[in-house]
């Protein structure tokens, strides 16, 4: 069996997000550039880092500048498209934008299931998650390269078993 054609693969739909009742469509994963997807990469990985850090207690010197104004203006035109000068023209609010922000670099960089926790989080940290509050050491997460089988944000199921919902069969958490 041979590859097809990269142009021949059926196309990743754009991400649409609501505001206010305005949905607004942003550039799929197959719209933006190569250097601009290695770019959220990079962050990616830094963003990473930064968290085990933090969640291990030690320092990771966040005096270096990650991304330039510059390069950050670059950025957000790219995974924005046109749509930016259209939320801009229809009083989006500094916040909406820094939102919208997140969620896209989530969506490229993670999953949509991950962008989604972005958006409906609206800029609220994400609970800790269980283990982690009870002291034992988080298991490892698998390869950022594995994504053929990758189950669900494990915060998504953390959420509803915290929140006291039936967890299984036999009971709640």
């Amino acid at each position: 069996m041979a590859f097809r054609d990269f142009g021949d693969c059926p196309a990743v739909k754009p991400t649409v997000l609501p505001i206010r009742g305005q949905k607004y469509s942003f550039p799929g994963p197959g719209d933006i550039s190569g250097r601009t997807w290695l770019r959220l990469q990079e962050i990616g990985g830094l963003t990473m880092q930064a968290a085990k850090a933090k969640a291990s207690g030690e320092d990771f010197g966040l005096d270096a500048e990650v991304l330039s104004d510059l390069d950050q203006d670059a950025l957000m035109a790219e995974l924005c498209g046109e749509t930016l000068q259209t939320m801009i023209d229809d009083g989006v609010t500094g916040a909406e934008i820094q939102n919208v922000l997140k969620t896209l670099m989530a969506s490229h960089m993670f999953s949509e299931a991950m962008a989604e926790l972005v958006w409906n989080r609206q800029g609220e940290a994400m609970a800790p998650k269980r283990k982690a509050r009870r002291g034992k050491a988080p298991a490892p997460s698998p390869s950022r390269g594995s994504h053929a089988t990758s189950p669900a944000p494990p915060e998504a199921e953390t959420e509803a078993a915290e929140a006291g919902e039936t967890s299984s069969e036999i009971g709640t958490s």
